[in-house]
């Protein structure tokens, strides 16, 4: 039975860690966009930067959670 649970836990780890996967195509996202914005409206290229900084930093965060998450299930899988 505790093999059973070791498995559990070691998928869901697995499972947690692809949660990075995410944030990080949502980051490139905002990159091309932004890239993309600038060309279109040199002008604006101050603040398109600045939102692009915000938002890749919310889509960092949830990438860093999943992260968090899957070490802390992991952590389990020892004790």
């Amino acid at each position: 039975m505790a093999e059973i649970e070791t498995l559990g836990l070691a998928l869901s780890a697995g499972l947690a860690a692809l949660g990075v996967t995410g944030p990080a195509i949502a980051v490139s996202n905002v990159a091309a966009k932004m890239l993309e914005g600038s060309a279109r409206q040199p002008d604006h290229t101050g603040a398109l930067f600045t939102n692009a900084i915000i938002f890749a930093g919310m889509a960092e965060a949830l990438g860093i959670l999943a992260w968090l998450v899957s070490f802390l299930i992991f952590s389990k899988i020892g004790a």
